[in-house]
């Protein structure tokens, strides 16, 4: 149950940052282009704005590809924990099960062993009764 919780984090983790991403970029790229083109300059400084824009959308997409890496490998590191947790907790509970069913096992041969040796007790007194 806990690794469906896990992949269901991931999956949702992975959509809200595209999508996140996706829309920073559109939405510099759109205000940028919109910026330039609605102001009056002439075609060299239109030329550096653009170049600037560029520029500033590069470092934009820079930091958020470092953003999302880094929140990319907690999610990992999150999910390499969990993941050693669950499976501790299954190898612990799986020697807990041996231990029972050793024990349980133990106790009914031993059952059946006395009940074989009462079944012949009572059997040799017949014989001599």
């Amino acid at each position: 149950m806990a690794n469906n919780e896990v992949k269901q984090l991931e999956e949702q983790y992975e959509g809200k940052s595209k999508d996140f991403i996706i829309g920073a970029i559109i939405g510099g790229a759109v205000g940028a282009l919109t910026a330039l083109l609605l102001a009056p300059k002439s075609g060299k400084e239109l030329r550096n704005d653009l170049a600037d824009q560029v520029e500033t959308i590069k470092g934009k997409t820079d930091h958020l590809r470092i953003a999302v890496t880094q929140k990319g490998n907690d999610l990992a590191a999150a999910t390499k924990e969990k993941t050693i947790q669950l499976k501790d907790l299954a190898v612990d509970k799986g020697s807990q099960l041996v231990g029972t069913v050793k024990d349980k096992a133990e106790k009914l041969q031993n059952k059946v062993e006395n009940e074989e040796k009462e079944e012949k007790d009572e059997s040799y007194d017949e014989e001599f009764i």
